[in-house]
């Protein structure tokens, strides 16, 4: 899903990890545009995976030019931010793998986990 620079960059262990970070951005920018920072204090929130910074942006990155996510500058005070939402390309990616791929004993695991 995303490339595998993220996963050689120290973001994860694995480059499953890696897809599992994108698809988690892709859910939750589907959910309400944020900056790389407010992104980063949830990713930290929720103990998912232990990232550098430099790697979400690179993450961020392949999402936006694969165009799942769109980013855009915005003004937050003096300071020009860049908020990221997903694209209709990126909601049916998402739509797409957990149709498709969350299948079997992920799916019970995932299900038991709520």
């Amino acid at each position: 899903m995303v490339n595998s620079v993220a996963a050689k960059k120290g973001c994860c262990p694995k480059k499953h990890g890696a897809k599992f970070l994108s698809l988690f951005l892709i859910w939750r920018l589907a959910r309400s545009p944020m900056h790389a920072y407010a992104l980063m204090g949830e990713i930290r929130e929720l103990a998912i995976s232990p990232c550098k910074p430099s790697t979400i942006y690179v993450i961020l990155d392949a999402l936006e030019k694969r165009g799942l996510i769109r980013g855009r500058l915005r003004m937050h005070g003096k300071r020009a931010r860049k908020t990221y939402a997903t694209t209709s390309e990126g909601k049916a990616l998402f739509k797409k793998i957990k149709k498709d791929k969350i299948k079997g004993l992920i799916r019970e695991f995932i299900g038991a986990l709520l």
